[in-house]
């Protein structure tokens, strides 16, 4: 949540990348809810309960904590075309990219 409240302080710099920033948990669609709820309501959280959109991208941590399956914290960049030009899987909860550091990496890939 903390990444999403400060992605929402930066809405009008993604706006401006054309830049739609989508969450993806893997609650059920109340916890995914209660996230949306509990934030600013600025960007839209998908419920993927089971896993299969994090499996996909191979984004889950088989018995993580608590013996559960959870997914790992990853900020991935995927362009119109629907092509993944970037990601960054976090090693830690709390080393997750800022807003300026995401900002620059979109900024770069778009110049190329």
């Amino acid at each position: 949540m903390r990444q999403l409240r400060e992605f929402a302080q930066h809405k009008a710099d993604f706006d401006q990348l054309h830049v739609r920033v989508i969450a993806i948990s893997v609650d059920d669609r109340e916890g995914a809810q209660k996230a949306y709820s509990a934030g600013d309501k600025q960007f839209t959280i998908l419920s993927d309960d089971g896993a299969k959109v994090i499996r996909q991208y191979g984004l889950l941590h088989e018995k993580g904590a608590g013996g559960s399956d959870i997914a790992l914290r990853t900020t991935l960049y995927i362009d119109a075309d629907g092509k993944e030009v970037w990601r960054r899987v976090s090693e830690s909860v709390p080393d997750i990219p800022s807003a300026d550091e995401v900002l620059g990496r979109i900024k770069a890939s778009q110049s190329k």
